[in-house]
């Protein structure tokens, strides 16, 4: 659930970001990328929107690695537990014989 909150509101200040910006003259100006042998020629916005979503992108990754790291840890614990709560169990059926004396 917090993914689709996270998504929802990178969206909704995209957009408000992009209705923002395109009301302001001065991020309309386009901007030449050289890379290689290829040209591109891109409006100031849209190239800090691709710059914004690499970035949103890289950091869901990174947390997502981290997400799946928990998740396994958390797994391999609950099997941990679960395999000391038998053992407690069986080790409360055992019948006590140290420490009674017979007929004393």
């Amino acid at each position: 659930m917090q993914w689709i909150k996270a998504i929802f509101w990178a969206l909704i200040v995209g957009v408000i970001g992009a209705f923002s910006i395109e009301n302001l003259n001065f991020l309309n100006q386009s901007v030449n990328l050289k890379f290689l042998t290829y040209n591109f020629s891109l409006k100031l916005y849209v190239l800090l929107f691709i710059s914004f979503f690499c970035g949103m992108f890289f950091a869901l990754a990174y947390t997502f690695k981290a997400w799946l790291k928990e998740k396994n840890e958390l797994k391999r614990k609950s099997k941990e537990i679960k395999k000391l709560r038998e053992e407690l169990d069986s080790l409360r059926n055992l019948p006590l014989t140290e420490g009674k004396s017979q007929g004393g």
